[in-house]
């Protein structure tokens, strides 16, 4: 079940980055919503592939920080539920 709410961005970064064990990894909310019958628009990915990176990596510590300080300054929305919409080309 998706919740009424979601959140779609933390902090300056216009995703939602995603700490584990091994490193962080963006997250982008809004793209799946795309898939169940949500409001339909093009959710902002600058930047996504920047957040990926090992624990291994030189300045880890830097991004980890940059990152739950990010944590700190959560965005959230409503979430618009739309009849389901095909292309005409595609049906």
């Amino acid at each position: 079940m998706i919740p009424d709410e979601i959140l779609y961005r933390c902090g300056d970064f216009d995703w939602v980055p995603l700490l584990g064990i091994w490193g962080a990894i963006g997250y982008a909310p809004p793209l799946v919503l795309r898939q169940y019958r949500s409001r339909q628009f093009i959710p902002t990915t600058q930047g996504l592939a920047q957040c990926e990176f090992a624990c291994k990596c030189d300045n880890y510590k830097k991004k980890v920080r940059e990152i739950l300080k990010a944590w700190n300054q959560t965005y959230k929305m409503k979430r618009f539920f739309t009849n389901p919409m095909t292309t005409p080309e595609y049906d």
